[in-house]
């Protein structure tokens, strides 16, 4: 993932390593709930949701892992999380 962000010159406001920094539900809305959006990717399929629009429950499901803590990696640029990794989306970012 790093070697991506430097290879693009992607500017990351924020990077959470879910691997040290264990974070829980309310933890994850408290820094996500006010996202302009959140793209989740996961295997081929990406999703992307509005918290505005969009349900917490839904949203949170699709961005936390089975421990229950939030998914890695996380990434945010600007006011938009991208959450998990899927090759074609970081192939062609819609962020930098």
């Amino acid at each position: 993932m790093q070697e991506f962000l430097d290879t693009h010159s992607v500017e990351v406001e924020n990077r959470t390593d879910a691997r040290k920094e264990r974070m829980d539900a309310e933890a994850v809305w408290a820094l996500m709930g006010s996202a302009e959006q959140i793209v989740v990717a996961k295997g081929q399929r990406v999703e992307t949701f509005v918290p505005s629009e969009d349900a917490q429950e839904p949203i949170l499901k699709a961005v936390l892992g089975r421990s229950g803590s939030l998914r890695a990696p996380t990434v945010q640029s600007g006011d938009v999380f991208f959450v998990g990794y899927n090759a074609a989306l970081y192939e062609n970012p819609p962020f930098g």
